[in-house]
């Protein structure tokens, strides 16, 4: 068995995955030094994976579609599972034979006509079925899989978001409600924060101050390109260095604020001027903290967050040096995902959460980039598990689906990220096939807007996929 060949650094790292001892100082930098940093112990991580390849020889062309099945598939299908059931490696050949065949038949769907789609075999790389893989289409909130596989090699996994209040040295009078780019940030944890800050001001006998809010950890935000306008009355919010969790209004800090400011205010301390400022100088009074990055990224995939999704592409581009603007957060992304080997022939992404309906993506980008954490156990270990990639019929954005009869049997054996627009249905992930293989899978549908009937075919898709049809 030959050995994986290593994966080359990212470009802002000399070294690959932190050893031991690094992580251990990465998650003490995380409780003790994180006044320069909004996120602390950040880690670099190492590349991902070589791309895939097909067999020489493996696929032939079927039709004008573009569609591509094995060819030694095409003649095992006529020998039957059954003929070699005694056989495990037989068995596995024949079915991947059958699924072929059902993925190419289920591809003939009414609506699925604008369909790309990609499936390997994890154990051999082989291509089990294709169709129009270099085809570039919009991905949706599959574009969530790019922005987990770059927070995994950008972001410590332990790291944890800090917000702080700090109090002038030049003028102690002025506190300072400093934003760490936290998207995660409830009224209780701010009421918390409030509570600490007032017993610490209480302490050294203040009863009133000037109340400032530094949500400079991020520029002045604007809309992404291929946002609209009515997406921030429901969908996402606008990124801020300050914020509340899924807040939807005007601005998200100065609604951080004035929850800060009531309950300071509850706890005895008067509050003088009031607003936007950076702070000076400073003594930390009080700070609250995040759940871990991998937390914040498994919601991000189980409930597919949009919020958690572009705070992640702004932190991971800071942390690498890169101004957490669309275009650093993105030209960031872009560098990772070279440095990994995923292939950017057709790529081209305005956000981290796929809301954009500018965002062009082949199908062979996402399966090369799951096929990369799928090769790597500690991003196995955080993606592919329960609460993180949602699981057919049972968790986040899958718990309501595969209940049909003829999906019925897939239930619990796909993980995939779903993705949904006006006229996109995505689903990309793995399936947990009946011959105990896995094979990771993408299929995105572009143009069709009965989004009912388009998910539900590509669930069968996805079923077909596990074999167990």
């Amino acid at each position: 068995m030959t050995a994986r060949p290593s994966r080359p650094a990212h470009p802002n790292s000399s070294r690959g995955r932190p050893t031991a001892q690094l992580r251990r100082r990465a998650v003490a930098v995380t409780v003790g030094a994180l006044l320069a940093l909004p996120v602390g112990g950040l880690a670099q991580a190492p590349a991902g994976a070589a791309p895939l390849s097909t067999a020489a020889g493996a696929s032939v062309a079927a039709g004008a579609t573009g569609t591509t099945v094995s060819a030694n598939h095409a003649q095992l299908a006529q020998v039957g599972v059954a003929a070699a059931s005694a056989d495990p490696v037989r068995l596995s050949t024949a079915l991947q034979a059958t699924i072929a065949r059902q993925l190419a038949g289920g591809a003939r769907s009414q609506y699925l006509a604008g369909l790309s789609g990609y499936v390997v075999d994890t154990a051999t790389g082989e291509v089990v079925w294709s169709r129009s893989p270099d085809r570039t289409r919009m991905p949706a909130s599959t574009q969530k899989v790019i922005t987990a596989f770059v927070t995994l090699r950008s972001l410590h996994p332990q790291a944890q978001i800090i917000t702080k209040t700090v109090q002038s040295q030049a003028n102690p009078g002025n506190v300072y409600v400093v934003g760490g780019g936290d998207p995660t940030l409830t009224r209780a944890r701010i009421n918390a924060l409030a509570a600490q800050t007032a017993a610490a001001l209480q302490a050294q006998g203040r009863t009133s101050v000037n109340l400032y809010l530094d949500d400079t950890v991020f520029p002045r935000p604007t809309l992404a390109t291929g946002w609209k306008s009515s997406y921030l009355r429901g969908d996402v919010q606008q990124v801020r260095g300050l914020t509340l969790r899924s807040y939807r209004g005007a601005d998200g800090t100065l609604a951080a604020g004035a929850a800060f400011r009531s309950e300071l205010t509850k706890r005895g301390v008067a509050v003088g001027n009031y607003g936007r400022g950076t702070a000076p100088g400073s003594d930390e009074l009080a700070r609250t903290a995040s759940a871990s990055i991998t937390a914040i990224m498994s919601v991000m995939l189980n409930n597919s967050d949009n919020d958690y999704a572009e705070y992640l592409l702004r932190l991971s581009a800071l942390r690498a040096g890169e101004a957490p603007t669309w275009n650093g957060s993105l030209r960031h992304a872009r560098s990772v995902l070279a440095a990994n080997g995923i292939p950017l022939t057709g790529y081209a992404a305005y956000d981290g959460s796929g809301l954009s309906r500018s965002n062009r993506m082949p199908v062979r980008t996402l399966v090369q980039t799951l096929t990369a954490m799928y090769q790597d156990p500690q991003d196995r270990a955080l993606v592919f598990r329960r609460g993180a990639l949602p699981i057919s019929g049972q968790t986040g954005t899958l718990r309501t689906r595969y209940h049909s009869s003829v999906q019925r049997c897939a239930v619990g054996k796909v993980n995939a990220k779903t993705g949904t627009l006006g006229d996109v249905v995505a689903l990309a992930g793995v399936a947990h096939g009946a011959d105990g293989r896995d094979r990771i899978f993408a299929f995105l549908e572009n143009g069709n807007r009965r989004t009912a009937a388009v998910r539900n075919a590509v669930d069968t898709l996805a079923t077909s996929t596990v074999g167990c049809r």
